[in-house]
């Protein structure tokens, strides 16, 4: 695991991961993937991979938004008891939620009114995508002693 990580630099790989095309991740899968890289921790990078159903609210159902179900996943990945992981999830429930403009966590009311694939709902998910994995970054560090930098 790296010694310091930079909190702009996962918001950013989390943003990027989430774009429009033929490399697209979900985005579970692209804060999942921003937080690994990030932490480079002992287990495989495969597991993004269990962000694959997190996207358009988990399982396309509109509900809890998929960046924060794969912050709250890899939270509890590098934790590793639901005692430690419960309230570090709560809290970074509760950062999600109050840096969303609707004040919510539920994809289907984040997204109501946008065009799927318009640039208004892309630009949101991204800015979702590095809010979700931002908050989880700065909760493991300060959890892991890692050195958070900007």
């Amino acid at each position: 695991m790296k010694e310091s990580v930079s909190i702009a630099a996962v918001e950013a790989a989390a943003r990027d991961f989430n774009r429009p095309g033929p490399d697209h991740m979900n985005c579970g899968e692209s804060v999942i993937a921003a937080l690994w890289d990030a932490f480079e921790p002992d287990f495989p990078r495969s597991v993004v991979a269990m962000g694959a159903g997190m996207g358009a609210g988990v399982g396309g159902s509109g509900c809890i938004c998929g960046a924060l179900a794969g912050a709250v996943a890899f939270l509890g990945l590098m934790v590793q008891t639901k005692e430690r992981a419960k309230p570090l999830a709560a809290e970074l429930h509760d950062a999600f939620r109050d840096g969303t403009a609707k004040h919510v966590t539920c994809c289907r009311v984040l997204t109501r009114g946008m065009e799927w694939w318009g640039e208004e709902r892309v630009s949101q998910c991204q800015a979702h995508c590095a809010l979700a994995a931002g908050a989880a970054a700065r909760i493991l560090c300060r959890e892991l002693g890692v050195r958070a930098e900007g």
